[in-house]
């Protein structure tokens, strides 16, 4: 079956499309369409007593405040650009007033909603002077008959409108066909000074920027160092990957990530990306290889968010780490899986214990955040796709002296009412870091953990 987002006209959502999934937004290729009827329609919807109702339509508010934010009435209706990246092209968003047309002879006399009803008048208004047909998007079958009925194509919302952290932010890697090298046309076309490399920058993504890694299918890793006018200056990684902590890496993003997360120049490194991508597995290993045998850290601080003790760990029994330790599971897992090659389950439990006092490995709470300085640390972020973009902040400004800080997340799994992709804090982190000298940008692509997951992470 063909996935209705491939259809290529502007499309029209109404408020049920909206409401059941704010990410409809950014689900399409081409221009999207909201009237000013649908916004007045979430406005009254944001104080019904269904709490799950009005939940879901101030985050509908919210993350349409995030795109608009900024733009004049004027810019509104023109058309602003919606979030694009290499693997997600979109077109604009356009906030239309439809409270001022003339209702069309089909819709005059109806006698149903007469919301529906002008946001139907307002698909073909849209169809005339756009001329082109447009679809209008809604949860509402008989919304959806009504508008058929008069001339104006209508869908149900997509049921895969999942938004990967790769189709929403700048991703840290571009990937190439293929040998790189290859498309140069001589060794003239590139300088060699020690190990960097010079190539054409119009080989590379509008995105290329300085810390930016790049690989391609035969095997060769480059850190961009430098972009001109006309070049990117690029540096080689070893083709041969160093184990850390034992672990090797198992695709090309993985190495890239290791790279970051060793590379003393770095104190700030963040990864995104889908559920079993590796990015907790491959944290934790560099933070207990840099810790226990470089030395250049004391210990490891994690911290998650977000779980129901961020605001108050409770009364739950034992002191703050026993109360941590069932919501840090994803930690543990990892140390579990990477001191697996003792068959006896006790021993195994025995090593990971062992490891975490070797290692000094405080599991925190971010309710106790506030007013502390982490020095000589690695200090992992976990789950930071709840987090908004004032307690990112309040994390990020927790480093201190001699301090490395590991954000991880997955915009998929944004579990916050009042959290969406567009307004998420990793969000926040990845746009501003970006720019950030001695800070990695990295977001995998590419399931490790199992074809369920993998099945999982693309259709659900």
């Amino acid at each position: 079956m063909n996935n209705p987002s491939e259809n290529k006209n502007p499309r029209v959502l109404d408020t049920s499309a909206l409401v059941h999934d704010p990410k409809s937004l950014l689900a399409y290729s081409e221009d999207v369409y909201i009237c000013l009827t649908v916004l007045e329609e979430l406005d009254n919807l944001k104080e019904r007593t269904n709490k799950s109702v009005s939940a879901d339509a101030r985050v509908c508010i919210r993350m349409l405040e995030d795109i608009i934010n900024g733009h004049s009435a004027e810019e509104m209706e023109a058309g602003i650009p919606l979030p694009s990246t290499e693997t997600a092209k979109r077109g604009r968003l356009f906030i239309g007033i439809d409270t001022q047309l003339d209702m069309a002879k089909e819709l005059k006399h109806g006698i149903g909603s007469d919301a529906d009803n002008r946001i139907i008048n307002y698909a073909l208004y849209l169809q005339k002077d756009l001329d082109k047909d447009v679809i209008i998007v809604s949860r509402d079958i008989n919304m959806r008959l009504k508008a058929r009925t008069v001339g104006v194509m209508a869908e149900d919302v997509a049921v895969d409108n999942q938004i990967s952290d790769i189709d929403l932010l700048y991703t840290g890697v571009q990937a190439f066909k293929g040998d790189l090298f290859d498309r140069i046309k001589s060794d003239k076309d590139f300088k060699v000074s020690g190990e960097v490399y010079t190539f054409p920058i119009s080989l590379f993504n509008d995105e290329v920027q300085p810390n930016m890694y790049w690989y391609d299918e035969a095997g060769h890793i480059g850190r961009i160092s430098e972009v001109t006018d006309t070049e990117v200056f690029t540096k080689l990684l070893p083709r041969k990957q160093e184990k850390v902590w034992g672990i090797l890496p198992k695709n090309q993003r993985q190495a890239v990530a290791l790279s970051q997360l060793t590379d003393p120049y770095y104190d700030l490194n963040i990864i995104l990306g889908p559920a079993g991508s590796g990015k907790t597995f491959l944290a934790v290993a560099s933070a207990l290889h840099q810790v226990l045998e470089l030395k250049k850290y004391k210990k490891i601080v994690v911290v998650r968010s977000r779980d129901f003790m961020d605001d108050d760990p409770g009364f739950l029994p034992g002191d703050l780490t026993e109360k941590s330790m069932p919501l840090l599971a994803g930690i543990t897992d990892a140390l579990i899986s990477m001191h697996s090659g003792d068959n006896n389950e006790g021993n195994i439990s025995a090593t990971v214990e062992h490891v975490i006092e070797r290692a000094n490995i405080e599991f925190t709470s971010m309710a106790y955040f506030r007013g502390r300085s982490i020095d000589d640390a690695v200090l992992i972020i976990d789950e930071a796709q709840n987090m908004t973009r004032a307690q990112i902040k309040g994390m990020l400004s927790r480093g201190g002296k001699n301090c490395r800080t590991i954000v991880l997340g997955n915009l998929a799994q944004i579990d916050d009412k009042f959290v969406t992709p567009a307004s998420s804090g990793a969000s926040a982190a990845v746009n501003v870091y970006r720019h950030y000298e001695k800070g990695s940008v990295l977001i995998f692509d590419e399931v490790e953990r199992s074809s369920l997951a993998e099945f999982t992470e693309k259709n659900m």
